[in-house]
């Protein structure tokens, strides 16, 4: 089957969960209207069942994309939701790829765009949910859909790099001096991601019935985020996990499954 068929299948497929969850949602208010009509009903369950197709309409398929750096999650990104520009607008070369988990998705009423979040809140304990509703701490880019070479420009902030001290990194919790690996190397600054989270905001199809793609970095990264491990992949309907065609399962491919996927997730 060729790509151009799968994508269609796919969505096709999430256009009818999209179509049946509104279906359902617009079930559950008639019969509350109904209820209301017949005087058979009462305050607390209108409330309950208004909500209840409220959740339903906001709800959404989640599938991650699991795997260390260089596996071709990015690269499967570009080809379902950017193939249309003809050109990879998310970075993917060799030795450039996303350093920070990144979730794309489309949300009614707000504009195409990229919001980032500095590597700084992890000097905080305030987890990445709570910090989503902070739209202050983010940094906000539209993405100019009709011109790809600008879009192009603005992604390639997903890989962006700092050099910081090692005090530093260890604040942030992205070097520890108990790491024997770390413990060899004498150096007095590394290299860190500039962002901690990216969201990006894109009329696509997929996502506009509900699909959300949340793209992980790497093994170094999902053990620095417990958030991704404990709720975020554990949460997802699905986690596609890739490894490499050359280099067949490494031993990281095998640490990342047995440690962040076999146990974790619901559907593999």
């Amino acid at each position: 089957m060729t790509q151009e068929l799968l994508q269609a299948s796919l969505q096709e497929k999430i256009a009818d969960y999209h179509q049946w969850r509104n279906a359902l949602a617009d079930t559950i208010i008639g019969y509350r209207d109904w209820l209301v009509r017949s005087d058979n009903s009462n305050s607390l369950q209108e409330l309950r069942l208004t909500d209840f197709a409220d959740m339903l309409r906001k709800d959404r398929l989640i599938l991650a994309l699991v795997a260390e750096f260089s596996r071709g999650k990015t690269e499967t990104i570009n080809a379902l939701f950017f193939a249309d520009h003809d050109q990879r607008l998310l970075p993917s070369e060799a030795g450039r790829t996303t350093m920070c988990p990144t979730e794309l998705l489309w949300e009614e009423g707000e504009e195409p765009c990229i919001k980032l979040l500095p590597i700084e809140t992890r000097l905080t304990d305030d987890s990445l949910t709570y910090l989503k509703t902070l739209p202050k701490l983010w940094k906000k880019f539209r993405l100019e859909t009709d011109f790809p070479e600008q879009m192009r420009k603005t992604l390639r902030q997903l890989i962006e790099k700092k050099e910081v001290s090692i005090e530093e990194a260890i604040k942030l919790g992205l070097w520890s001096p108990k790491d024997p690996n770390n413990a060899l190397q004498n150096r007095t600054h590394i290299e860190v991601p500039v962002w901690r989270h990216a969201i990006i905001n894109y009329p696509h199809e997929l996502l506009k019935n509900g699909l959300v793609v949340i793209d992980t970095p790497g093994l170094n990264v999902l053990g620095t985020e417990p958030e991704l491990t404990h709720k975020v992949i554990p949460g997802a309907h699905a986690v596609l996990f890739l490894t490499a065609t050359d280099t067949g399962v490494t031993h990281s491919d095998m640490q990342i499954w047995n440690e962040f996927i076999r146990d974790q997730a619901k559907y593999k």
